[in-house]
């Protein structure tokens, strides 16, 4: 069960106000369903730390403080009680999930501005932090439950993004937990970037009620970006060559367009793939003779080794 102290705290500070019983019975209602985070109740009391203060001073001072403020102490505190008694019993990615989920319900009751765009960033620097504690260990066929574990991150990323006016920043902790899945849609996909947005697109969000757009087209392709260098050198080659031999068979210029943008993302970040790529360009311009538009593309490939 969750923590009888968070639960207490919650009461005590939001129960403060008469006047907003229906948010205090939201807060409980959506901590009481992350109850699977932790083992059993007596474990958590022996690691908890005492949310509620003893001195009159800083109970005056908790009380005092605004709406938005408490729910931010509710968060912090939340968090907290995750990771040290929740994190050591089992790092699960369904763990993570139900944390950030859990985490995202409560936010939804900040005003949106700058502060709940830096309580997102903080939450996503604390996973990072977690994250190198203890680390997602899943296959790489898996992808149900990591496909959300990256809508829930993206979401966070482009909500913070949002309420800051500024694109957020990953730490490389997070991202590198993706490696795995990216490398099965390198594997099974011809475009890894559109299907990855296609399938979140159409998965099942928690109830979450969002339309994924161009931001979170941008923040995927980042994270993907990020983890191609690290997919086996094998199958970042096999997926360029398929590319390639698409790009030289077609007759549709938009389409040879949509493949080469799909390329692109293989050797923009990847110093490695350059050059067998730039070597299977020139060896398909000796052979072969193409339209005008894809000779131009091949041209520019085959100057890729240049640039490593």
């Amino acid at each position: 069960m969750l923590s009888e102290n968070l639960i207490k705290y919650t009461q005590a500070l939001i129960g403060a106000h008469n006047k907003t019983p229906c948010l205090l019975n939201y807060l409980l209602n959506t901590l009481k369903q992350a109850s699977p985070l932790f083992l059993d109740n007596q474990a958590v009391k022996s690691n908890q730390t005492q949310f509620i203060p003893k001195s009159d001073k800083r109970k005056t001072e908790v009380l005092k403080m605004k709406k938005q403020e408490k729910i931010l102490e509710i968060i912090k505190e939340f968090i907290n009680e995750f990771e040290s008694s929740s994190l050591p019993n089992g790092s699960s990615i369904k763990n993570y999930l139900l944390f950030l989920l859990t985490v995202f319900k409560i936010l939804k009751k900040l005003k949106a501005g700058h502060e709940r765009g830096l309580i997102l960033a903080y939450v996503l620097s604390r996973l990072s932090q977690m994250l190198a504690r203890y680390p997602l260990n899943y296959k790489n066929r898996a992808f149900r439950d990591p496909l959300a574990l990256l809508f829930l991150v993206t979401e966070f990323a482009v909500q913070s993004a949002y309420n800051l006016k500024t694109p957020y920043k990953f730490e490389e902790t997070i991202l590198s937990q993706f490696t795995p899945l990216m490398t099965r849609y390198c594997l099974d996909s011809e475009n890894p970037l559109e299907e990855l947005v296609k399938e979140i697109s159409e998965m099942p969000k928690f109830r979450i009620n969002v339309k994924i757009g161009e931001d979170h087209r941008n923040v995927i392709k980042s994270i993907l970006q990020y983890c191609i260098p690290s997919i086996p050198l094998k199958t970042r080659i096999q997926s360029a060559t398929r590319l390639l031999a698409r790009i030289t068979r077609e007759a549709n210029d938009s389409v040879v367009l949509f493949h080469y943008n799909t390329l692109k993302l293989f050797f923009e970040k990847d110093n490695q793939i350059r050059f067998p790529l730039s070597k299977m360009a020139k060896e398909d311009m000796t052979k072969t003779k193409h339209r005008r538009f894809v000779n131009n593309i091949l041209e520019e490939l085959s100057g890729l080794a240049s640039m490593t």
